[in-house]
């Protein structure tokens, strides 16, 4: 895999949202403890990264999870995370 350099905040979204497995916006807002603004635009960069997927629900709600590239990723970047990985 390719090296890549993540800042802090955006690793630390990942990181979360792999140990997660899936999380919803709100959800994941939360257990950061970040304000939505800032998540939203992590959330752009690492979807524009492809390491992780979005979905809308029909409830109009956010949900984001690990692509594969993010999975990969992860297993590199941190290979005790491998098994915290949900599918």
């Amino acid at each position: 895999m390719k090296r890549m350099h993540l800042p802090q905040d955006q690793a630390l979204v990942l990181q979360q949202i792999n140990e997660l497995g899936e999380e919803d916006f709100s959800g994941l807002a939360d257990s950061l403890r970040l304000g939505r603004t800032k998540l939203a635009a992590i959330i752009q960069v690492l979807h524009h990264k492809r390491l992780i997927l979005v979905r809308r629900s029909a409830y109009a709600e956010i949900w984001v999870r690990l692509s594969t590239k993010g999975k990969d990723f992860m297993s590199h970047m941190w290979p005790e995370s491998a098994s915290l990985q949900f599918n």
